[in-house]
């Protein structure tokens, strides 16, 4: 046994290291190892020879560490540009052609001395060392060779020689190694790198093949991270950033079956790439985002279930997570993009696009799982009326939680903090936006979130952003597919996106009365962006309505019934608008048009309490006319007038022509002259509004021409210079209209008597103002004034006005008269009189206002599509009439009953069909029928059923009355088909109608023909039971559509006026489900009788019914029904009846 070898054995330092160590800490081997690298020279290489001979095989392993180093020098050197390239290219090519394998033999490997090499350091086991340099080495090789084009062959055999079966083993190994060994776990990894970004990914699809190896351990080395201080060197990176690029790259170049395959079975890959940390080096951060975005989201080859697999919940909200980063850069002379900036355009990519993002489609405000076109809860047999919302199971059950299609962005969206990050608020609002179902599941499921008013950054934060979601755009059709369907989505639903939660009464309520101005600001102008929200949402759900959906008319009730109980009352409202500052325009614009949209959007809110502005309208004009205001504040000033004076408009009691004391004109003259007086491009069009409706209630100015007289007064205020004068102008024309506006009855006689002395042989006078007539009138007071200039300037007013009137078509002749009046009694000098003569000259040059635009009249086009379509109509009609067919004779009952049992000839229905022979059109039938009804009522009486006498009654009584009239003619359908029915019904004494029909066979041997049996027993009086009453009349209206078919049939309904009735239980709020839908059938099939539609429009009413209830939202069916009337009707008696079949037609379009 050789002993241990003392330190003066050793001739060289070097051979020490070959002696076995003692194995310390992994930080004292480490340092080893560097020691063992430092102190190992590099050999200068000058020829491919010496390479070969430097790199050949070596159990030296000394000597095979330095060999490997000193080839990682040579490589280094490819990077100095400085350096001559040329020649180590040279030297580089000669040392692999020299190694290159024969073409003939696959199974050789290229570099064989250094694949062996790196065999003996694992199978040695005593170099760590070694095993990690020539993997490293090789990856150098790799990235040195793969720009030189003419080594990229050799580049190929080198790639495809590693990933043999023992290289594959030796790269198992080192990706196995313990996680305490990162300095042989990197070189692997970045070996495989380079390997599948060789050549554009050549072999990256045979890498996942190999994935058993070359995948080993991958999710472990994916959560390897940097561990010591400082950040992350880019040049020295960590295991999990060789990993993390390694699986980068292959997934870049992997084809897209393979990708698919990988992102499906690998998902704890995916799960580790994209655990990222605060602490990350941004370099890496921005490589995953990048290749996650172009290689999977903008991936248009991969399928949707493999990017979930990858972009799913539990990424974005890491993902998200990087909002809050805030790690220097390594390298800051070129400021890249910023880590939450990438990771924010990433997410809105991922969140908000349906084609290469993870977005579903989805249906707004309709839930998931609910048919909004299903009506079967609304009526249980058909659903052609509505019965109430109530009826709707689902229509009230998403109170608390609502079912969504994009469950991945339902729990993204409730990690983010909108109040905190304007980057987060624009993401989730862009979320909102792209799936508007998920606003109200966002709302319930943070319901903890208070919103008591609190001026703190927080309850800012949180304000912004439920004012910018109350901004997202209503969805089309609320949600629906190309149309309105035929249900309203459930209002819970649609208010979390008019008022959502947070924002209760309470709270609001709150906020209007606090003291912070910016509390109240924000409040106000949240319930205003709610309220036009709901507005237009209202708008769409009368729009469903002229679609032809009823339902729609309840929900805009219970919508608005339920904003109402989470919106404060106008009391609160108008309370904030009189404790504010006259000073903060701002706040007093904003309150004033919430005041407006309150009338307009929920009257009914509004009328609960008296709101009296006229002391608020009195302090805005005089604040508007007060010349100190900062131009500024003006505009504003000017909008808040504007909204109170259409608030005014809407209290009856609201005086427009009388001048209050602390103003110098009235509300009206105020109005005209803030609209003369305001820029071109300050619109004013709500309170022009308020103008045209007090101009129409009072008549001071006509309304028939195609220019406005209105417009054209204003148009003339607008051309007074700014002199003192002007508002003697303004003075005397409030004076003129306050007067024609009191006593217009005057004016009016006045303006006949002048019109009597017109010559004109037109019965129908042009238009003429009152306003002009109380200017004439008016006009020698104004002369008598005395001030010369005042007059003038009145004076070319007038001038201007009556020449514009002419201009616009008012009648010129009348004109003529009331100018020759005004000057008449003027002297010839008088200040005034030329220019009032001079008016008539005017018209040429004086400028009128611009015609307003017609209001756009539906087209014919627009109306028809109002109505039923053609499909509709073709399915209505095809269900209403399915069970219509000719009466069907069964002329083998005549013998069949007679080889039968009586119980068998009663219950199977042979019986039913023998009586129904009695309405048969042959008389040879009938004849047969009526004697072998009397036979076997002889065998019925004989025999021991249970219920022969009452059967036997019925088949006497139905043989007698036939008696009289089949010789002639058949009996009456309606008739026949009641006796048939009537057999059931005696035999099961526990029917409803058994107590009834045995009352009815008693009263009698015969029955009236021209009467319905039992129809005003059941309809009238009460039923046989308490609950019966519905089963009793589904029962008549049965056997009254079998018994329509004739027109015999259709003379006795007329007669007994069976569809008066029928009008009168269709109106029953409570008839049981179905009922209509009999009733309507019964409607159809007298359509089909000779002379039926004429029937029903000229003894009935009945199209005046239809629109009443089409007008009432009874639904498409009965439109198909109207126009089937008219088209199966006698024209030219409908015509002739109606004076104009055009006129029924017509008025059938309208509905």
């Amino acid at each position: 046994m050789t002993g241990k070898r003392s330190a003066d054995a050793i001739e060289d330092g070097n051979h020490a290291y070959l002696k076995r160590q003692k194995l310390g800490t992994v930080a004292n081997y480490s340092a080893m190892t560097e020691i063992h690298q430092s102190q190992v020279p590099a050999v200068e290489i000058n020829t491919g020879k010496q390479l070969r001979q430097l790199l050949a095989f070596n159990q030296d392993l000394n000597q095979s560490r330095s060999a490997i180093n000193s080839f990682k020098t040579f490589l280094g050197g490819f990077v100095d540009t400085d350096s001559n390239s040329g020649r180590r290219v040279a030297i580089l090519k000669d040392y692999l052609d020299s190694h290159k394998p024969d073409e003939d033999n696959d199974a050789a490997g290229h570099l064989p001395e250094i694949m062996q090499t790196w065999d003996f350091a694992y199978v040695s086991g005593s170099s760590d060392h070694l095993a990690s340099a020539v993997p490293a080495v090789l990856a150098l090789l790799l990235k040195t060779i793969s720009p030189i084009l003419e080594l990229s062959e050799h580049g190929l055999r080198i790639c495809k020689t590693i990933l043999q079966k023992n290289q594959l083993k030796l790269i198992s190994h080192g990706l196995d190694a313990n996680k305490s060994k990162e300095f042989l776990i990197s070189p692997v990894l970045r070996l495989l790198k380079e390997i599948v970004t060789f050549d554009g990914g050549a072999l990256a699809k045979q890498i996942y093949r190999t994935r058993d190896h070359t995948m080993k351990s991958l999710v472990r080395n994916l959560n390897l991270r940097f561990s010591g201080d400082g950040l992350e060197d880019v040049k020295k990176p960590s295991v999990r950033t060789n990993a993390l690029r390694f699986i980068l790259s292959t997934l870049k170049f992997l084809p897209t079956e393979a990708k698919r395959d990988l992102m499906l079975n690998q998902r704890q890959v995916f799960m580790a790439i994209t655990n990222v940390k605060l602490d990350d080096p941004s370099f890496m951060l921005r490589e995953i985002l990048s290749m996650l975005k172009t290689q999977v989201l903008q991936d248009e080859a991969l399928p949707r279930d493999a990017k979930t697999k990858v972009v799913n919940a539990t990424s974005l909200k890491r993902i998200a997570t990087l909002y809050d980063y805030d790690q220097p850069e390594a390298d800051t002379s070129t400021p890249p993009e910023a880590i939450d900036l990438a990771a924010h355009n990433f997410l809105l990519l991922a969140c908000t696009s349906h084609d290469i993002g993870i977005l579903n489609r989805q249906t707004g405000f309709y839930p998931k799982g609910v048919d909004p076109d299903d009506l079967h809860d609304v009526d249980a047999e058909n659903g052609l009326l509505d019965l109430g919302l109530e009826n709707i199971e689902w229509m009230h059950s998403f109170t608390n939680e609502v079912p969504v299609r994009n469950t991945i962005l339902s729990e993204l969206i409730q990690c983010l903090r909108p109040w905190s990050s304007i980057k987060q608020k624009e993401l989730l609002i862009s979320i909102l936006r792209s799936a508007p179902e998920l606003v109200a599941e966002y709302f319930f499921t943070r319901r903890s979130f208070s919103f008591d008013p609190k001026l703190t950054a927080t309850w800012i934060g949180y304000s912004a952003f439920i004012f910018a979601t109350l901004q997202i755009p209503v969805p089309k059709y609320l949600g629906h597919q190309e149309r309105y369907s035929k249900l309203p989505p459930p209002p819970s639903v649609v208010l979390e996106s008019v008022l959502p939660q947070p924002l209760s009464q309470k709270v609001l309520r709150s906020c209007l009365i606090h003291d912070q101005s910016l509390i109240k600001f924000f409040a106000v102008r949240l319930l205003c962006i709610s309220l036009r929200k709901l507005q237009e949402i209202l708008k769409m759900y009368h729009e469903a309505v002229e679609a032809g959906s009823s339902l729609w008319t309840q929900g805009i009730v219970v919508l608005t019934e339920e904003f109402c109980k989470r919106c404060p009352s106008i009391k609160d409202v108008f309370l904030a608008f009189r404790n504010m500052s006259d000073e903060d325009c701002l706040q007093k614009e904003a309150i004033t048009k919430l005041l407006v949209l309150y009338y307009e959007v929920v009257p009914a809110l509004a009328l609960e309490a008296k709101c009296d502005v006229s002391g608020a309208l009195t302090k805005a004009l005089q604040g508007i006319e007060d010349i100190s205001l900062r131009q500024e504040n003006r505009g504003l000033r000017t909008l808040e007038l504007e909204n109170l004076f259409q608030f005014a408009h809407f209290s009856p009691e609201m005086r427009w022509f009388a001048k209050p004391k602390d103003l110098t004109s009235s509300p009206f003259m105020a109005m005209l002259r803030l609209a003369a007086e305001a820029p071109l491009d300050v619109q004013l069009t709500k309170m022009k509004s308020v103008l045209d409706s007090v101009v129409e209630e009072s008549q001071i100015l006509q309304t028939q021409t195609q220019v406005s007289a209105l417009d054209s007064l204003i148009l003339r205020l607008r051309d007074l210079p700014m002199s003192k004068s002007t508002s003697t102008v303004y003075a005397f024309l409030d004076d003129c209209i306050s007067r024609c506006a009191a006593n217009p009855v005057k004016y009016i006689f006045a303006l006949e008597v002048l019109q009597s002395k017109l010559e004109t042989s037109d019965k129908k006078q042009a238009p003429f103002s009152l306003l002009t007539m109380t200017i004439a009138e008016q006009w020698p007071f104004v002369v008598k004034s005395g001030d010369k200039k005042d007059v003038k300037e009145v004076a070319q007013f007038i001038a201007q006005f009556i020449a514009t009137c002419i201009k616009i078509k008012e009648n010129k002749n009348a004109m003529k008269i009331v100018i020759e009046n005004m000057v008449a009694n003027m002297e010839t000098e008088a200040p005034g009189r030329k220019t009032i003569e001079r008016a008539r000259k005017l018209v040429e040059e004086i400028v009128a206002a611009e015609p307003r635009p017609k209001a756009s009249k539906k087209s014919d086009k627009s109306t028809k599509s109002n109505g039923p379509s053609k499909a509709e109509k073709s399915a209505i009609t095809t269900t209403m009439l399915d069970d219509y067919s000719p009466l069907v004779e069964d002329p083998t009952s005549l013998t069949r009953w007679s080889a039968k049992d009586v119980e068998e000839v009663i219950e199977g229905g042979i019986l039913a069909s023998l009586v129904k022979l009695l309405s048969s059109q042959h008389l040879h039938i009938r004849r047969e029928a009526t004697t072998n009804l009397l036979k076997f009522a002889s065998k019925l009486k004989e025999s021991s059923f249970s219920e022969a006498e009452q059967i036997w009654l019925l088949l006497c009584e139905v043989v007698e009355t036939a008696k009289k009239t089949i010789d002639q003619s058949p009996l009456p359908t309606i008739i026949a088909i009641f006796a048939s029915q009537a057999i059931n019904v005696l035999n099961d004494p526990l029917h409803v109608l058994y107590p009834k029909i045995n009352k009815f066979l008693s009263q009698g041997p015969t029955w009236n023909i021209d009467r319905i049996p039992l129809m005003y027993k059941i309809l009238d009086e009460s039923p046989s039971l308490d609950d019966a009453y519905y089963p009793e009349i589904s029962w008549l209206l049965n056997y009254m559509l079998a018994g329509l078919r004739t027109e015999a049939d259709m003379a006795v309904f007329r007669n007994r006026r069976v569809f008066e009735k029928l009008f009168s239980l269709w109106n029953n709020a409570y008839l049981a489900p179905g009922l209509r839908d009999k009733i309507l059938r019964i409607l159809y099939r007298a359509t089909t009788i000779e002379g039926g539609s004429t029937t029903l429009i000229t003894r009935f009413s009945t199209m005046t019914w239809l629109q009443a209830q089409v007008a009432l939202g009874a639904g498409t069916s009965l439109k198909v029904l109207m126009e089937r009337i008219i088209e199966t009707s006698d024209k030219k008696r409908v015509g002739k009846w109606a004076k104009g079949l055009d006129v029924v037609k017509a008025n059938t379009m309208e509905f």
